[in-house]
């Protein structure tokens, strides 16, 4: 299998991150269309690993498409376009990192537990139970897909950094806590 080349991780003010991306076609081709984009998110990712996740918009490509990982080391599950509910009204709030806003990170109020629905990369639509850290990465790149940013919610506290080691330093910090909240996906039905 041939291996796309890397494409950049695009920031702010790029334009495809502030624009509600498109939905792949439930087809064969849509398929295809959609494990091209998750390779290229994969190699766009590896230099980074390890790694909550990326969506599509994050490297130019406006379509409904991420990966992300439950504890920042498994191999990154692909999700095709998805959907979640809450399960209940409980939240939890944290730091959160963002390739496409590298001088900052926001703490954003999240669902803790939520029903995730999507097409994974064999073309199956399932649902898992996240909860901790799963359900916070999934909302996240969720939120790509939406045009939404963590930097332009207005519930977010956000929090600027001069350099990129100093950033770095606070996220090592963030890091070792959100290891108490990783919790495996659990499959829904099937």
């Amino acid at each position: 299998m041939e291996v796309p080349p890397i494409r950049e991780i695009v920031t702010l003010p790029h334009p495809c991150l502030t624009k509600k991306a498109e939905t792949i076609a439930d087809t064969v081709s849509g398929l295809q269309e959609a494990i091209d984009v998750i390779r290229h998110l994969e190699n766009a990712l590896h230099p980074h690993v390890p790694a909550a996740g990326l969506a599509a918009p994050q490297i130019g490509i406006s379509k409904q498409v991420f990966i992300f990982s439950w504890n920042r080391t498994s191999e990154p599950e692909a999700v095709i376009n998805p959907s979640f509910e809450a399960v209940n009204d409980d939240m939890t709030q944290s730091w959160e990192g963002c390739f496409s806003t590298p001088l900052a990170m926001a703490q954003i109020p999240r669902y803790q537990m939520i029903l995730a629905t999507y097409t994974n990369r064999q073309g199956d639509r399932v649902t898992y139970r996240l909860s901790g850290f799963a359900a916070r990465a999934f909302q996240h790149e969720y939120d790509h897909l939406t045009g939404t940013m963590t930097v332009h919610r207005k519930d977010a506290v956000i929090r600027h950094f001069k350099t990129q080691e100093e950033r770095q330093k606070f996220l090592a910090e963030i890091k070792k806590g959100d290891q108490a909240d990783y919790r495996q996906p659990e499959k829904i039905g099937g």
